[in-house]
């Protein structure tokens, strides 16, 4: 148990008011910021304390009276303390709050609100898990110009069974296309009520800047989509600070996470199943279109908007993996880019190359010859926006990167914070 401590202050610090009293200066609790920051301290040792007995002025410091300590929630000393408990600061009958100071050794500070009064302080965000807090608070007692400050410590609780991601999207340090959202799955089901805390540990800052939004497709995803494409150029640093975070059923995020990525040029692709085309477009510019086959009846290819979701040059496409039996299992499938987590993909067929531009004969994917395939691989960043129009079925929202589906405003309802 930590030794709690409470300082009187002297009149050597702060500015002369009426009848010749001195009290302590409001920009005493930066000191406090800046000095529990790096640990314990006194107060003459930490030079607040100056004047007194041949100082420059001649002033001779004299004592004021000592300012009762505030009651803290939290005791003193304190170990396993859970991460969303509130710390709360009552001061004494006749006194109020001062500044406050809550910081954990690395100076993670946590925020606070005082009551109309100032009567109380209580922390506004979670603690983080496996740390260990300072706390330094003043009190002031007005009616006898009072002034007091105590300190604090206690360490929070471990969290084993940390959040986890399955997924996480885009990879960190990588360049993508304007479609590009934030994608995280989570290893297991975020309950409503705990959504709004997640998202909130949750922040995305691009250069330049761009409005844009969080929305749940599940229990266990949730993206970051901006309201229109990203501009070219865009860097995006997204912040994962989930340490401390309540998840679900007790559990708290132990880790901050946090990832990078840069948005290259502007490439569309169009994909028109009612004249089997693509075209490729640049800054609204074409710059290449082929021949294509897509889904057959009753295996339409999905319509919508979606962003690359990954590429990979050879894929084994096995039809038992779609439900489709054992319609066809072909394991060096050439160049393909790959838009549903069903399975679909733009790629090499050169098995249908008679029915490109003319008719649509595959299981579901977009098929094309190997040179404009070999071409259209190279060209594709993850994050490219791929558009399937005039097909009779479209796919549902969270099946790929298809964000882009849904309205902005009908997006920004999908927020839970």
């Amino acid at each position: 148990m930590g030794k709690q401590e409470h300082t009187t202050l002297v009149s050597g610090v702060g500015s002369r008011i009426s009848g010749g009293r001195w009290k302590a200066p409001t920009a005493l609790g930066v000191a406090v910021v800046v000095v529990a920051a790096a640990g314990w301290f006194g107060l003459h040792e930490s030079g607040v304390l100056s004047g007194g007995p041949g100082s420059a002025d001649g002033y001779v410091a004299t004592p004021v009276n000592d300012a009762a300590p505030a009651k803290v929630s939290v005791a003193n000393g304190s170990s396993g303390v859970t991460p969303d408990t509130p710390v709360v600061l009552t001061a004494p009958a006749g006194e109020t709050i001062g500044s406050v100071t809550l910081a954990d050794a690395a100076a993670h500070a946590i925020p606070g609100t005082y009551s109309a009064d100032r009567k109380t302080w209580t922390s506004a965000a979670n603690l983080r898990v496996a740390d260990t807090y300072q706390l330094s608070a003043e009190t002031s007692a007005p009616s006898v110009n009072g002034v007091g400050l105590q300190h604090e410590t206690f360490s929070t609780a471990n969290e084993e069974n940390n959040i986890k991601f399955d997924d996480m999207y885009p990879i960190d340090g990588s360049t993508v296309g304007v479609g590009q959202p934030v994608v995280l799955e989570f290893e297991h089901p975020v309950p409503k009520a705990d959504r709004a805390g997640v998202e909130r540990a949750l922040a995305v800052y691009s250069t330049p800047q761009q409005s844009g939004s969080w929305g749940w497709l599940s229990s266990q995803r949730v993206d970051y989509r901006p309201q229109n494409y990203w501009q070219p150029g865009t860097k995006v640093h997204v912040a994962m600070d989930l340490s401390g975070v309540q998840v679900g059923d007790g559990l708290f995020g132990a880790k901050d996470h946090s990832l990078d990525f840069t948005v290259g040029r502007d490439q569309e692709t169009l994909v028109n199943l009612s004249n089997d085309h693509a075209t490729v477009y640049r800054a609204g510019k074409e710059v290449h279109s082929f021949a294509v086959t897509g889904g057959m009846p009753g295996l339409d290819t999905w319509a919508g908007t979606y962003a690359v979701i990954d590429k990979a040059s050879d894929v084994r496409m096995d039809s038992r993996t779609a439900g489709l039996g054992d319609a066809y299992d072909i394991p060096d499938v050439k160049w393909d880019v790959h838009f549903t987590y069903s399975g679909s993909y733009i790629h090499s067929a050169p098995w249908s190359v008679s029915a490109q531009g003319v008719t649509n004969v595959s299981h579901g994917c977009v098929g094309t010859n190997p040179s404009d395939a070999e071409w259209y691989f190279d060209s594709t960043l993850p994050g490219d926006i791929i558009r399937v129009v005039d097909s009779p079925r479209t796919a549902a929202l969270g099946n790929g990167f298809n964000d882009w589906q849904e309205s902005w405003s009908a997006w920004q309802g999908m927020s839970a914070a």
